[in-house]
């Protein structure tokens, strides 16, 4: 089965990505890889993170602004200058590096280009944290025939083909807003809604899952510094063709700084400006913002546009948005929504929304 994946994923081209809110109401609420880099980079026109595979890489970009920057003199942010003790971000970029996968997507035909993303281990149970422009593909498993797409999730540097996944939650608000993407020559986004939630339920030699998996947990702290030192990690894969995606992708890890903050809608600190880095690749969606208290306080979504990885300025959404969202969208909180019974949770999202915004989205590929 992997060789015919590999075989699909040479033929066919790899690709990245980069409101209303429905509400489920059907879902009742349960109460030696890539050296570190160190790089404080500028900012230029905003751009989405995720790769598709061929030797065309996908990327979510944003050409306008796309929020309005905090007043530090609001009560949810802090004062603007930040100094803190020094960190040893070495023994921290050991430890992310154990909870960041690459989640790879291939499908039969050329209809659809193979997609390279990220995504973050959250808790022991193997709940994986990642984009929505990834996770999408998950809904379409089935779309032209049975396993039209196939999805494993890889880990190591570089990259190996370990487990198997099933989508337990993906934004129903992104997904509606976003349904025309995947025919987006060039996909533009602003990472709000865009996040999603999968879960490992095998392995794929066939072996017993681990106990508990390497995980980071989150951070849901509404109280993010500026100039505050944070490890970026991902699976960047913006500068590797679709045979080195497969063969030799590894993990990249960069030190910087937040270099600003802006919110969607309200004075919430909904995304943060994370400069540009050896990370600011496609392929880097998904991938995790780590602070010195080795704890995930954002995800990587989208970035601009550069002629190098220092002139792109890389962009994620925050820890305290994703588990605002969560209350929004599902009536609970992200440790609620961790602490419950995921596979019963996955189950019945599967069984009742996903065959919905899976017709939203075939239905628009098939126009």
């Amino acid at each position: 089965m992997w060789l015919k994946t590999i075989f699909s994923f040479i033929v066919a081209h790899l690709f990245l990505f980069g409101t209303t809110s429905p509400k489920v109401s059907t879902i009742p609420v349960s109460t030696s890889s890539t050296p570190i880099v160190s790089a404080i980079a500028t900012t230029s026109t905003k751009i989405a993170t995720s790769t598709p595979l061929k030797t065309k890489i996908v990327a979510k970009i944003a050409v306008k602004p796309v929020s309005k920057t905090i007043e530090t003199n609001q009560s949810t942010s802090t004062p603007n200058t930040y100094v803190e003790p020094t960190y040893d971000f070495e023994l921290i970029n050991t430890f992310a590096r154990k909870a960041i996968v690459n989640i790879l997507c291939t499908a039969k035909g050329g209809e659809l280009s193979p997609i390279s993303g990220t995504g973050i281990i959250i808790n022991p149970n193997g709940l994986i944290l990642t984009n929505a422009h990834i996770a999408e593909y998950f809904l379409l498993r089935d779309f032209r025939q049975k396993d039209f797409l196939e999805c494993v999730i890889r880990t190591g540097s570089p990259a190996y083909p370990k487990y198997n996944a099933e989508i337990v939650y993906i934004s129903p608000t992104w997904v509606e807003d976003n349904k025309s993407l995947l025919k987006e020559a060039v996909q533009k986004g602003t990472g709000e809604n865009d996040f999603a939630f999968l879960r490992i339920v095998s392995a794929i030699n066939g072996s017993d899952l681990p106990q508990t998996f390497s995980y980071i947990p989150m951070n849901v702290s509404e109280i993010i510094n500026k100039n505050e030192p944070v490890l970026l990690a991902s699976y960047a894969a913006g500068f590797l063709g679709g045979l080195s995606i497969l063969q030799n992708l590894s993990i990249a890890t960069a030190v910087t700084n937040v270099q600003d903050y802006f919110t969607f809608k309200q004075s919430t600190i909904d995304l943060l400006s994370v400069g540009g880095t050896i990370v600011s690749q496609k392929g880097s969606s998904g991938g995790a913002v780590v602070d010195s208290g080795a704890t995930v306080i954002g995800m990587i979504s989208t970035s601009s546009d550069g002629n190098t990885t220092s002139n792109r300025e890389l962009n994620a959404i925050t820890s305290a948005y994703i588990n605002r969202s969560l209350q929004n969208e599902l009536g609970m909180t992200l440790l609620e929504f961790e602490n419950q019974d995921i596979a019963k949770f996955a189950k019945k999202f599967q069984e009742i929304n996903v065959p919905n915004l899976t017709k939203l989205i075939t239905d628009e590929l098939s126009k």
